[in-house]
């Protein structure tokens, strides 16, 4: 009789096992523990106003870091690389910066200006004043990033709140510098968080050259010993734009910073800082290629910020470790030091995100037919009377048995079905395909890219 029972719970718990072990429950499960990053190269990307084909401008905010006088050349010359680009400040009806403008021209750098209308959103009018400054941009004759009314997701910025009228007085400024300033790149950036209401205050693709995202490492948030912060990634912080905006716009990190000292505890953390540049500027080589440039905020806002703000020391020419890394680090030819030439509307390769669409099953990657068709230009066929599935592109074409998903999670070869989407092991079907994939163990990264062969068979 003990046996029976035995027997009959046994039976119990694999039923249970079995029922539970569902497709959907496996993406549920998947999107809770699977960090696997999965680009694709694409070969039908158009190329924004001065991005890069290959590689990230290198920029930072040297304006205010006192040590150095706000000196750009003592800076590139600090860190052993020139950088491509500085920014700088400049409200709203201020006069135009041509002194600085001049300073930037000696050393070689594109400008980039983060162009404030702290007097609320009303002061901005096609009048003559964005015009002249429009003109004046123009007359430089150099690139320029112009970052108008950024970070207005934040309720801390005078231009926020009315998303309407953002968008409205967003989209008079690009319609100037269209007119007058050729040469200017419209740079619309957002706070990291909040993240709920970044969408609604987007321009629209016409409107926007580039998207960019701040991001800084902070051991406490808004100065708040109950808040750690510690633990954030900075690429994590990035995810959130990247994702959204990054398959139609070249990404820009317009301004990033780590502290290594916070009056909060009033503590020093280099080992902090050194972790957090390092994971940034590596991880935009490997994982992250769509951001296109980014700016070092290189400030001591102990000295330099305004009252409330004076928490966190970001600048890196006072620490001789983390000046070391940050040099180094800058250092791969990746990292560039010229904006431009304007190759806008080339068509480029380039490797996307892709988000869904992917399970991982025992280790193993599978695709969705969708992903298939968007990011690989290929064609899905079903044989419904053999149960198989043929993927092709060009003349190169490959042909599964479609399995159930119990099968699948059981280690058979096939496609199987979830949700009335079919999905393919992604090896398999890239390298018959025309790609080659390639896994990174430590990065958790698999990156699909053309096999060049097969490229120049389907060509």
């Amino acid at each position: 009789m003990r046996k029976i029972k035995q027997i009959l719970l046994l039976i119990l718990i694999f039923t249970f096992t079995c029922s539970s072990f569902t497709p959907a429950r496996a993406e549920q499960l998947l999107s809770k523990n699977s960090n696997v990053r999965v680009l694709i190269e694409v070969d039908d990307y158009k190329l924004s106003k001065y991005e890069p084909a290959k590689g990230t401008y290198l920029g930072a905010y040297v304006y205010q870091d006192t040590l150095i006088n706000g000196d750009m050349k003592k800076f590139n010359e600090l860190t052993g690389k020139k950088h491509a680009s500085f920014f700088i400040y400049v409200g709203y009806k201020s006069p135009f910066p041509q002194k600085w403008i001049d300073q930037l021209k000696e050393v070689g750098a594109a400008a980039h200006i983060a162009f404030e209308p702290n007097g609320g959103l009303d002061q901005v009018k096609d009048d003559e004043y964005l015009r002249s400054f429009a003109k004046k941009l123009n007359e430089a004759g150099i690139p320029v990033f112009l970052r108008f009314a950024s970070e207005m997701n934040g309720d801390w910025t005078a231009y926020s709140g009315d998303p309407k009228k953002y968008i409205e007085k967003w989209r008079l400024v690009h319609d100037v510098m269209e007119e007058e300033a050729p040469n200017v790149m419209m740079v619309w950036t957002v706070f990291t968080f909040p993240q709920s209401n970044i969408l609604s205050y987007y321009p629209g693709d016409d409107y926007v050259d580039w998207v960019g995202v701040n991001i800084y490492n902070v051991i406490y948030h808004n100065g708040n010993i109950n808040l750690r912060a510690d633990q954030e990634d900075p690429l994590e912080l990035l995810d959130y734009v990247y994702d959204t905006f990054s398959e139609r716009k070249p990404i820009q990190i317009s301004e990033f910073g780590a502290t290594h000292y916070t009056i909060t505890d009033g503590k020093y953390y280099e080992d902090f800082a050194i972790e957090k540049i390092t994971r940034m500027y590596n991880g935009l080589k490997t994982k992250y290629p769509r951001v296109k440039s980014i700016f070092y905020f290189d400030v001591n806002n102990l000295v330099n910020a305004p009252e409330g703000r004076k928490i966190n020391n970001y600048a890196i020419t006072d620490n001789e470790r983390i000046l070391k890394t940050y040099s180094n680090l800058i250092s791969d030819p990746y990292f560039l030091s010229d904006v431009g030439p304007n190759l806008e509307g080339t068509v480029n390769n380039e490797f996307m995100v892709v988000k869904d669409g992917i399970l991982v099953l025992n280790g193993k990657a599978f695709v969705s037919s969708v992903v298939l068709q968007k990011y690989m230009k290929a064609r899905v066929f079903w044989d419904s009377q053999n149960n198989k599935l043929t993927v092709s592109k060009g003349s190169n074409a490959i042909t599964v048995d479609i399995k159930s998903y119990k099968d699948i999670a059981n280690g058979q070869k096939g496609a199987f079905l979830s949700n009335g989407t079919s999905y393919f092991p992604l090896t398999e079907i890239a390298q018959q395909i025309g790609y080659a994939v390639k896994w990174d163990g430590n990065e958790k990264l698999i990156k699909v890219e053309f096999n060049k062969d097969s490229k120049e068979m389907l060509n």
